[in-house]
Order: structure tokens, then sequence, then C-alpha cells
């Protein structure tokens, strides 16, 4: 009995490719075994070729994977570990002028700014911070005053400071990178968005 070569493919749970480009195995899973030679002929063998005209996204099971190789070489044991279905997202490179990407930019910045604004102004006046600084004034100094400036200026400033620190976009630790709760929080997003495109492609 002739054993057969022993081939791992570790499959991607996502992989984006640009449209109208022949998707290779390579380009949806790793692939680990003995031969070189083989382990470069499977990493070169084509699966599809995506559309040019739209961006798409496209469920390929790991069973299709495995199919197309073994039609392609024969003789081999393959053994497949990772996600049982790849999402391809093939998008259209539009080429987007830089100054068009700049101004957009711009804009959801001031977009951001002034809607954080709102909301802190607005908490602000449910709260009567007012109020409450003049009593924190009282209470460290002993004296009414209607000039909180004193008070006021360090608070913003802490606002700042503290929204900074917090998303870790200056001090960030070198020893180790430790992700911010804005990319943490885009990362269960996106989770969220793959998942909902794997169901939703599935029963199209």
């Amino acid at each position: 009995m002739i054993k057969k070569l022993k081939v791992y493919i570790q499959t991607e749970p996502k992989v984006e490719v640009e449209a109208g480009k022949m998707l290779k195995i390579k380009d949806v899973a790793s692939i680990f075994c003995n031969d070189e030679k083989i382990q470069d002929k499977i990493a070169n063998i084509d699966i599809e070729k995506t559309k040019e005209s739209i961006n798409q996204n496209k469920v390929i099971p790991v069973l299709k994977v495995i199919d197309i190789i073994h039609k392609n070489i024969k003789d081999i044991d393959i053994v497949a570990i990772g996600e049982p279905e790849i999402l391809v997202s093939s998008k259209k490179n539009k080429g987007q002028n830089k100054i068009f990407q700049i101004f957009k930019v711009i804009l959801v910045s001031i977009l951001l700014f002034f809607g954080a604004a709102l909301a802190i102004t607005n908490f602000h006046s449910d709260v009567n911070i007012e109020e409450t600084f003049k009593k924190m004034y009282f209470l460290i100094t002993g004296e009414k005053s209607k000039n909180l400036l004193i008070i006021q200026i360090p608070y913003s400033i802490g606002i700042g400071a503290g929204m900074t620190s917090f998303f870790n976009h200056i001090f960030a630790k070198k020893s180790e990178k430790e992700p911010s709760p804005l990319e943490v929080e885009m990362y269960l997003y996106d989770k969220d968005v793959d998942e909902y495109i794997l169901d939703s492609t599935k029963h199209n």
C-alpha cells in the first residue's frame, strides 16, 4: 500500500482581493507539507476569477477548495484546519483622488467634533455642572464666587487628556501593542459584519 503525502491547509476566515483577479489557493489558505514542489503547485492552483464590474462578497466552502486540489493533484491526503467557509470580498479599485479622501477625513472630523461637543454640553446641562462647580469652589476655598474658570479650565483640559489617554492614541505602550477600546470595538463590528455577510450569502 502506497502511503499518500499528507498536506495540511489552514483556511483564512476572510480574504480581500482585487476585483477581476484570479483567486488562487494561496490567497485563501496556507499550505504545509514535506514536499516543497507539491506545496508550491497547490498554492498556485486557480479557484475562480472574481468579477471585474462589481464589488462582491462570496462564500467558498473548504470542501470546494479540497475538491479543486484533488482534481489537480492525485494521491495526496488533505487535512483542513481552520474555518469551514471562507468569505472572499472582492473590491474594485477606483483609485480615489487624494484631495477627495482628505476632504472626507476633514468632513468626518468636523462632524465628530461638533457631535461630541453637543453631547458633552447636553450632559453638563442635565447634571447642572455649573452648580456643582460652585459647590466645589466653596468646599475648597470657603468662599462663594461666580468666576469658576479656575475649575472649568483644568476640567476641560482633563476631559481631552482623559479621552486621549483612554483611547491610547498618544500615550501608547512601547513594550507591547495593546489595542485601544476603539480598536476592540471596530474589531467586534467587523466580525459581526462578516458573520452577517456569511449568513446572508449562504441563504441567497
